[in-house]
């Protein structure tokens, strides 16, 4: 590698101490990627991490629609692919090189050693993974609103648009003012009694059916868009419940994994230490 230290830009290994960063920086390889290039697809086998030194990657997903959603944009600095080595499963997003990229990849054996050296680094990971992991739950609410929209459209028909059209045109101030201007314009028709005969005159019976008709009507109608306003907030609460439950199980998968790294970490110290005294005995 040109740079003598080319992690120490990164921040996610500011914890360490310069001679830490050259011994990690001896296990990675350094590797050059072009633009379209697929670096690894969701559902591969996860054999190492990678380190943007410069360029850009993006990691998207499937969604429902059967195109790709980016979740993330890594750049200069930024790591990816370190959740599928924790434990060993496929990759969850695909990763593909946007513009000419120089990566460092680190092998899945060599970062799992290094997190058992360096406590505070595994620390440090997993309060980034958590970060990412609500960044991208963010994403998902917001993608979940968008596909409640389209779902309630596919089944809005004429009759629908009638109906929001006359509940919203019935409870604004414009329906109130035309109404009053009508209701005033036959009173003064009637009363008038100059140029013809009065078709309702007073008390204004005929008024009064009209008007009775028109609430006849108008009542079912906006009824008819307060229900359905209803199973569009049902649908979108069964959607927000959907995506809380997968976060709740998200969470619950890191607090097992940042369990599982202590635990291994607490057993490489207590082997070291078990270790020591041997050596100073055969000194």
């Amino acid at each position: 590698m040109d740079d003598p230290d080319p992690l120490s830009d990164v921040p996610i290994f500011a914890s360490l101490d310069e001679e830490s960063r050259m011994e990690l920086a001896r296990l990675c390889n350094c590797c050059d990627y072009q633009a379209g290039e697929i670096l690894f697809r969701r559902g591969d086998s996860a054999s190492a991490m990678y380190l943007v030194r410069d360029g850009e990657v993006t990691m998207s997903i499937a969604a429902p629609n059967q195109k790709e959603l980016v979740v993330a944009t890594m750049r200069r600095g930024d790591f990816f692919g370190e959740l599928a080595m924790l434990d060993g499963s496929p990759r969850s997003a695909s990763a593909k090189v946007i513009q000419r990229t120089k990566l460092l990849r680190l092998r899945r054996e060599d970062f799992v050693e290094l997190l058992g050296r360096q406590p505070k680094l595994a620390v440090a990971m997993l309060s980034y993974i958590a970060t990412r992991l609500r960044t991208t739950n963010e994403l998902f609410a917001r993608r979940v609103a968008r596909n409640l929209n389209e779902e309630i459209d596919q089944h809005y028909r004429l009759a629908d648009r009638i109906a929001d059209g006359v509940a919203e045109f019935g409870g604004s101030w414009w329906f109130i003012a035309f109404f009053g201007l009508v209701i005033a314009g036959w009173m003064m028709l009637n009363a008038a009694q100059v140029f013809f005969k009065p078709f309702d005159p007073f008390p204004y019976i005929f008024l009064n059916l009209v008007l009775n008709v028109i609430c006849a009507v108008q009542a079912p109608i906006i009824m008819m868009s307060q229900n359905r306003q209803s199973a569009k907030d049902r649908l979108g609460a069964d959607l927000d419940y959907q995506l809380n439950l997968k976060l709740e199980m998200q969470l619950q998968e890191l607090h097992l994994k940042v369990d599982e790294l202590i635990k291994q970490s607490a057993q490489r110290s207590q082997t070291r230490a078990e270790q020591r005294p041997t050596r100073m005995i055969a000194t």
